[in-house]
């Protein structure tokens, strides 16, 4: 019975630890505002990421024109991966008139973005050793110490440099900049 007390704790520990990748947004951070936040339901971090900066784009463009998260998903939803790929984002965006770039990001690369008021898509991976969990995260602002995301499950998230460099090389860097 102590082993499995043990094991318990253990198992909680490990976890909390996973988790401890976030920091205090400062006073001086720097936000885009108005960038909306859509809750995601599973496997939809795709498409509540994507709608996030279109819908961001066309209040910012004083456009009526509003995405749902659903609506999206129904386009480029994949049962078979669960999610989306993120080849579909960018062509999804494109498909709008928007005009989308995908490259290997840095941190640096994404503070820049956000200077120009422009919020961006990334991929992270959250798993552990041969599993696999991505999970796709708008970049919307930044403190000294991290990035400050949209992430689906939570606003405003900030996640701390050398964690999310952890996550994100999993994923070779992926980011996506779409833009009117």
């Amino acid at each position: 019975m102590k082993n499995c007390l043990f094991l318990c704790l253990l198992v909680v520990l490990l976890c909390l630890t996973g988790c401890a990748t976030t920091g205090r947004i400062t006073a001086d951070a720097r936000i885009i505002e108005g960038v909306p936040y859509f809750k995601q339901e599973d496997f939809q971090c795709g498409p509540a990421a994507l709608v996030t900066v279109i819908n961001y784009w066309h209040r910012k463009n004083r456009c009526n024109e509003r995405l749902s998260v659903d609506a999206v998903a129904k386009e480029i939803f994949s049962n078979r991966a669960k999610g989306v790929l993120n080849l579909d984002l960018e062509l999804y965006a494109r498909k709008l008139g928007f005009t989308s770039l995908q490259f290997s990001g840095t941190i640096e690369k994404i503070k820049e973005y956000i200077d120009e008021n422009s919020p961006v898509i990334i991929l992270v991976d959250n798993g552990r050793a041969f599993y696999q969990q991505n999970h796709f995260m708008v970049a919307k602002g930044y403190t000294q110490d991290g990035i400050i995301f949209n992430s689906g499950r939570e606003e405003n998230h900030l996640i701390l440099k050398e964690s999310l460099i952890t996550i994100w090389k999993k994923t070779d860097f992926w980011a996506l900049a779409i833009k009117p």
